[in-house]
């Protein structure tokens, strides 16, 4: 699993993420701070690319949340 960078406003690393209702594209899904709120942008993922455990953050979602400028 890649590195969870911290969160850019409160310095937290207690990551989670929420996705929205399936559409044609797929899930709306992002990585958000569990500390402060703090989201990243969002990307749609595949059902198959959706964690299976709730501890794990999609792979895609956590590599634009650490592409972000410090």
């Amino acid at each position: 699993m890649s590195e969870r960078k911290p969160c850019p406003f409160c310095g937290s690393t207690s990551l989670g993420y929420q996705t929205s209702t399936e559409d044609r594209e797929g899930y709306p899904t992002n990585i958000v701070c569990e500390d402060c709120g703090c989201a990243g942008p969002w990307l749609y993922l595949k059902k198959s690319e959706l964690p299976k455990e709730s501890f794990q953050l999609p792979k895609k979602a956590l590599e634009l949340w650490n592409k972000r400028k410090e």
